[in-house]
């Protein structure tokens, strides 16, 4: 467990954001979703609230495991 704290603890969100919407732009825009723009932002804003709950969940566990 102790990898994927420090793994999510150095990780650069914003980074992660812009390769995830791009990822959704082309997969929307290639299967030929008519909302590919508004569908692209949703599944980015959701993925964006997992990512900092994994961070936030991350530097809890690390701040614990300094304490033992």
């Amino acid at each position: 467990m102790n990898g994927f704290a420090s793994f999510f603890n150095r990780m650069n969100i914003w980074w992660w954001l812009l390769g995830i919407f791009v990822a959704h732009l082309l997969w929307y825009l290639a299967i030929g979703t008519a909302t590919w723009l508004a569908t692209s932002l949703l599944a980015t804003a959701f993925y964006g609230v997992v990512l900092l709950v994994c961070k936030l969940v991350a530097s809890k566990y690390r701040d614990r495991e300094g304490s033992r």
